[in-house]
């Protein structure tokens, strides 16, 4: 024969072979451009050797130290999230191992190796997908296998992906072979959730962890990728698709790969947009900044824009929450960046930085919140945009009235920092610090109230109860009935303690936002700084019988229909005849 042939697999090394030519035209690269223009991109711009990988440089430089110095191990396992390069570094490595005339560490991608594992056709490199072979049995095959030398290359070389999927049985049958395999064979696992993956199997490789890929990064290799293809595509298109990719070069590849379908010579911006939605980040962006500055026509209206061009409101909602989320981040500390900057270009994240310096965490944290609970609703409203109108509204903060009437469970007079647990004062720099409420004269909070210092008395307590529970109802219904409940058993100094017969009563007067409702409450009328604490009657030693229980229950009637009541109240519940 005047070329090499081979007897190579169909499938999984079993069933009817057919001899091919590996050194046939169709098994180098690009040299048919025909047959590999039907591939997608990422499988026809997959690296093909160290040096061509984009991002992971921890792994590929452990991997390349690894085989220059000969100290190879004989499991590793590749965690991370999708897209990100684990199956294609487990090819490089193995086809790197096996070349034959390896250039500087790098596979030469042009011998009889490296073309019969490039073309997948290698009897010695075996890929499984567990997701499909979960089963004792399936790696019972493996170990049988793993025990015959390689037949052509120099290591024989098991790529499990998905490895997460093995039942338990399975992962203890690997166990032993994966701990002493075969001098001539190495495992390498895949995966992208490494908690389900038993710490045994972990403890016996070598784990590497995959990075999801950098904008530039991304667009590196998504620009080379349009030259090749000879397409025309602004830098602005491509860093949209890199950043929907969310650190993932195989999905940035295939949306690549679908946007060309849509134009193939020459991509605009505003064909990007519609195949990605991006216009629901930069929507966001500007909602966001019209919501902290306090231009609650604007953002309505801006939302009004998105229903009307059709866009999803939900995923704009989604994608408004996580822009707040990023703010909250970078406001905290700018360094928090790196929890989200393969969403973002750099430029982006300068301008974020500059709408920080203009507002508190507190504002963002109830932006948050409000936007939330209106994606929740969302599918509730008549009109979708409604939700949205309400909660563009609550979060700006030009109504504070509106805003206290959504917000039961804290007290009247707190400012939208109090509500979000930051201090209650607007510092110097905020350009929009929210209006104080004419008709309220007397503040709660510490800062604008001189509270007074003298002694309380259990009678004086008891005297302002009736009082507290009215007050007290529209903020939290179910505490005016926990209360009523409740009796003053001791006030020692500003501090009262009041006890109660069941435990739940106590764990929800001890909640710290419920004790801070009526420690508010409760302070303004007294005039008074107070502390509240809850006991149960066991606690307090009060006993059936007892005088201070008899003395505070005598007009109450005690009946079955009133303790009803009182949890129909606290749970918010109804009573309704079938």
């Amino acid at each position: 024969m005047s070329s090499r042939t081979s007897c190579l697999p169909v499938g999984m090394g079993c069933g009817i072979q057919k001899p091919i030519n590996l050194l046939d035209s169709r098994f180098r690269g690009n040299d048919n451009k025909e047959r590999f223009m039907s591939q997608v991109l990422y499988r026809k711009y997959r690296p093909q050797k160290l040096a061509d990988v984009v991002g992971q440089k921890h792994v590929v430089q452990t991997l390349f130290n690894a085989i220059k110095n000969n100290r190879l191990g004989q499991a590793y396992l590749f965690t991370g999230p999708r897209g990100t390069g684990k199956t294609s570094i487990a090819r490089i490595l193995a086809k790197t191992i096996n070349c034959q005339n390896p250039q500087n560490v790098q596979a030469c991608s042009q011998c009889f190796n490296c073309l019969a594992i490039t073309a997948g056709r290698s009897l010695d490199i075996i890929e499984i997908d567990a997701a499909s072979h979960t089963g004792v049995d399936n790696v019972r095959e493996i170990i049988e296998a793993v025990k015959l030398p390689p037949t052509a290359l120099k290591f024989k070389v098991y790529i499990i992906d998905e490895v997460h999927m093995l039942s338990g049985g399975a992962f203890n049958a690997l166990l032993k072979t994966l701990e002493e395999p075969p001098a001539h064979v190495i495992f390498i696992l895949a995966t992208t959730e490494i908690h389900k993956v038993p710490e045994t199997i972990i403890s016996r490789c070598q784990r590497f962890d995959f990075g999801r890929l950098s904008i530039p990064n991304i667009i590196e290799k998504l620009a080379a990728i349009a030259r090749n293809e000879q397409v025309k595509i602004s830098p602005e298109s491509l860093e949209m698709i890199a950043i929907a990719s969310e650190g993932g070069m195989r999905d940035a590849e295939n949306l690549l790969g679908q946007i060309m379908t849509l134009e193939y010579k020459n991509i605009t911006v505003q064909e990007v947009e519609e195949i990605l939605g991006a216009t629901d980040r930069q929507s966001a962006g500007v909602i966001a900044e019209m919501i902290l500055s306090g231009e609650t026509e604007k953002a309505i209206e801006k939302i009004n824009s998105l229903f009307s061009d059709g866009y999803d409101l939900e995923i704009f909602t989604k994608a408004l929450i996580n822009y707040f989320r990023q703010l909250m981040l970078l406001k905290i500390n700018p360094r928090l960046k790196s929890c989200f900057s393969c969403e973002i270009p750099e430029k982006e994240l300068e301008k974020m930085l500059k709408q920080t310096e203009k507002t508190e965490v507190g504002k963002i944290i109830l932006a948050v919140n409000i936007f939330w609970e209106a994606q929740n609703r969302l599918s509730a409203f008549a009109l979708p945009q409604l939700a949205l109108e309400i909660a563009a509204i609550k979060a700006a903060g030009k109504f504070p009235e509106f805003k206290v009437a959504f917000q039961p469970n804290l007290p009247k007079n707190n400012s939208p920092e109090i509500i979000a647990e930051t201090p209650a004062s607007c510092p110097p720099g905020n350009s929009n610090p929210l209006p104080a409420r004419e008709e309220n004269t007397s503040q709660p909070a510490e800062t604008s109230m001189e509270y007074s210092t003298g002694d309380l008395t259990v009678d004086k307590v008891k005297g302002v109860w009736k009082k507290l529970l009215e007050e007290v109802r529209p903020f939290n219904h179910s505490l005016k009935a926990l209360l009523s409940n409740c009796l003053v058993f001791k006030v020692a100094d500003q501090e009262i303690t009041l006890a109660t017969p069941y435990d739940f009563y106590k764990e929800k007067l001890n909640n710290p936002a419920n004790r801070l409702t009526v420690e508010k409450i409760l302070g303004n009328i007294l005039q008074s700084k107070i502390r509240l604490k809850a006991l149960l009657f066991k606690e307090a030693g009060i006993q059936p019988g007892d005088p201070i229980l008899t003395k505070q229950t005598a007009d109450k009637t005690g009946t079955q229909k009133d303790l009803l009541n009182s949890a129909l109240e606290i749970m918010g519940g109804k009573v309704v005849e079938e």
